[in-house]
């Protein structure tokens, strides 16, 4: 998929990936626990690409199309949980796993917003918008992007669209790939620390 589907906003039906059933496997997840997770992201929408996936979550209804407006931000309005299925199954054939991953990815993501305030004023919305927060993602996804303020959607839709996913994602992926073959490396050279 494209990244104009996801600056229109038009999602798809999404299914759960690979590397997701394969740590469940390896967890020994039980038949309940899978049933309740398969009914939670059954109805999961959203938006495909070749690295993974971006599950979309609404939280207040229709979104609006206004600007980012600093005004709107008390209230939680959208949620992206990224979906890194390439680097994940990398993660498992390292011996790690999505917590490590999503621990990882979000402590360079807040990196990242922190760096904002280092920005001068007039730069900070050209960087990243104060409307978006980076945190931890659901229980399939390695983080989320958390939207304040229905008037925001749109910008940080147009955001995400051109610059996150083309500029910043690569990067933090190809960071993600050199930690877990770094920690790889670290675990075949001394395999009785482990």
């Amino acid at each position: 998929m494209q990244t104009n589907h996801f600056e229109s906003g038009s999602t798809v039906r999404l299914l759960i990936p690979e590397p997701v059933w394969r740590e469940w496997k390896i967890n020994g997840v039980d038949a309940d626990s899978l049933a309740e997770v398969q009914a939670e992201h059954g109805s999961a929408v959203g938006y495909e690409f070749e690295w993974g996936q971006i599950i979309e979550e609404v939280i207040e209804g229709d979104p609006a199309t206004a600007p980012c407006d600093p005004e709107d931000l008390s209230s939680l309005a959208l949620c992206w949980n990224f979906v890194l299925s390439g680097v994940h199954g990398e993660f498992l054939d390292g011996g790690g796993n999505l917590g490590e991953l999503s621990d990882l990815a979000v402590a360079v993501l807040e990196d990242i917003e922190d760096s904002r305030e280092e920005l001068p004023e007039a730069a900070r919305e050209d960087g990243l918008p104060a409307c978006i927060r980076f945190d931890d993602g659901n229980n399939i996804s390695a983080f989320a992007i958390f939207v304040f303020g229905r008037s925001n959607i749109a910008r940080a839709r147009d955001w995400v669209g051109s610059f996150f996913i083309p500029g910043v994602l690569p990067l933090l992926i190809d960071r993600l790939r050199g930690e877990n073959e770094a920690a790889s490396g670290a675990n075949t050279a001394f395999p009785e620390l482990h």
